[in-house]
């Protein structure tokens, strides 16, 4: 059974979590399922090596030293990507980084902009928004990505935190809605870090993946926080995505889009 939307991802059910959504245009034109689903959570360690090259579409990473300004251009990517948008704060009054910490994950690349490869690379913490502690309840960050609606693509999302719950909200189509919560990470250094595995098809390749990450559950109220640090699109290979789509037509739900003007 399909729940409705918006609503709460529990991490039992994470694993196997899906949501469509099937919208109809104002005009009632023929209509296509946009698929939404948190695949996966995974807890990085400092063992963690992050390949960004192999098998991705587009990927970038945040690692500034200070203020930065919004939005937020990614400190390197892809050479040639285009697909991920620039960071954008929720609210506060900006976005910022540290150089005098570091998260659990190293990242391995050869296809970079600038510096055009690393190995086992250390990136300076986060980008994460400029109000911390006890004033960053409800403050993040975000950014957009855009979909193919022919095939679905994987959206890995390297985020962490500090002495802070992240809670990371996904919207798709204006319509869809996946929160999830499940995500603390502690007083420690280097900063923890998880990697929310997503998989998104839009309805047309105007519609846009929104990703939200904010933070509560404050324990350091001078400096807790979450931010980013990496993401990475890449197409989901044809047979996954044949049985996604499969599974993702027992769950439809039928919506009629909202005419612009109300």
């Amino acid at each position: 059974m399909c729940n409705r939307v918006p609503f709460r991802v529990t991490p039992r059910g994470l694993l196997c979590f899906l949501v469509t959504a099937l919208a109809l245009t104002t005009f009632s034109s023929p209509a296509s399922a946009a698929v939404l689903l948190l695949d996966s959570i995974t807890r990085l360690t400092s063992t963690t090596q992050v390949d960004l090259t192999s098998g991705n579409t587009d990927w970038a990473y945040w690692a500034p030293t200070g203020t930065v300004a919004t939005p937020a251009d990614p400190t390197n990517r892809k050479l040639g990507g285009t697909l991920i948008s620039n960071m954008t704060n929720v609210g506060g009054t900006g976005l910022r980084g540290s150089s005098t910490s570091s998260t659990v994950a190293k990242y391995n690349y050869t296809d970079g902009t600038n510096p055009t490869s690393a190995t086992n690379a250390s990136l300076a913490g986060l980008i994460f928004n400029s109000s911390l502690g006890s004033s960053a309840d409800g403050k993040g960050l975000s950014l957009t990505l855009p979909g193919d609606p022919s095939t679905p693509s994987r959206a890995n999302l390297y985020f962490g935190g500090f002495s802070a719950t992240g809670n990371l909200t996904l919207t798709l189509n204006g319509a869809t809605t996946i929160l999830d919560s499940s995500q603390i990470f502690a007083n420690n250094g280097p900063k923890q870090m998880a990697v929310y595995s997503v998989i998104y098809q839009p309805d047309s390749a105007s519609d846009l993946l929104t990703i939200k990450y904010t933070a509560s559950g404050i324990t350091d109220v001078n400096s807790g926080h979450v931010g980013a640090q990496a993401v990475t699109v890449a197409p989901v290979p044809e047979p996954a995505a044949i049985s996604l789509l499969t599974a993702a037509g027992l769950c439809l739900l039928t919506r009629r889009r909202r005419a612009q003007h109300r």
